[in-house]
């Protein structure tokens, strides 16, 4: 058998094998993008309805049972995110409410999705005024639900439930007592 031939041969065999190599690896590539894109529409749906519309349906609709929350100042579970809309359905008199995130971006990589969002902060050299600042929530996503959560949250000196809005707003309203 000719060499040029047995070369030309492995050289089809090599370029076949590359073909459906990248063929395969962009077919798995833009499945993946669907998908991150999917769970990036996922969360923001979700943050639509349960933060921005206190929506206990979306809560239902969109939190897992199981829900890990890693935000210090809401109650653990999906319970803990029914308490919360409820509280931003209903306010406590008295509380204000955290400010308003307005959506900058979202990353997303594998499960998990990174929510940046644009939000007023108190500026700490102006008393009274505000600064634009950033924060950020990341949620991981599993069965077409937001399964757990991460933020930038501080510990409060409360969880944010009725009780405790109610209580901050009654010691806030009641008068001091001089010594």
């Amino acid at each position: 058998m000719d060499t040029t031939l047995i070369f030309a041969g492995l050289a089809l065999v090599a370029l076949t094998a590359v073909v459906t190599w990248r063929l395969a690896s962009s077919s798995v590539l833009r499945a993946e993008a669907a998908r991150q894109q999917a769970n990036i529409d996922l969360v923001m749906a979700m943050w639509e309805g349960v933060i921005y519309r206190g929506d206990r349906e979306a809560v239902l609709r969109y939190v897992h049972p199981d829900y890990k929350q890693h935000n210090p100042n809401v109650l653990p579970g999906r319970e803990g995110v029914l308490q919360l809309v409820e509280l931003i359905a209903n306010p406590v008199p008295g509380i204000e409410p955290a400010a308003h995130k307005t959506f900058n971006r979202a990353v997303a990589q594998g499960d998990c999705v990174v929510i940046i969002w644009d939000q007023d902060q108190p500026d700490p050299h102006n008393p009274g005024e505000t600064y634009v600042g950033q924060a950020f929530d990341m949620f991981r996503v599993a069965g077409g639900q937001v399964v757990e959560h991460w933020d930038d949250t501080r510990k409060k000196a409360r969880p944010w439930t009725r009780a405790a809005a109610q209580e901050a707003a009654a010691a806030a309203n009641s008068p001091t007592k001089e010594n």
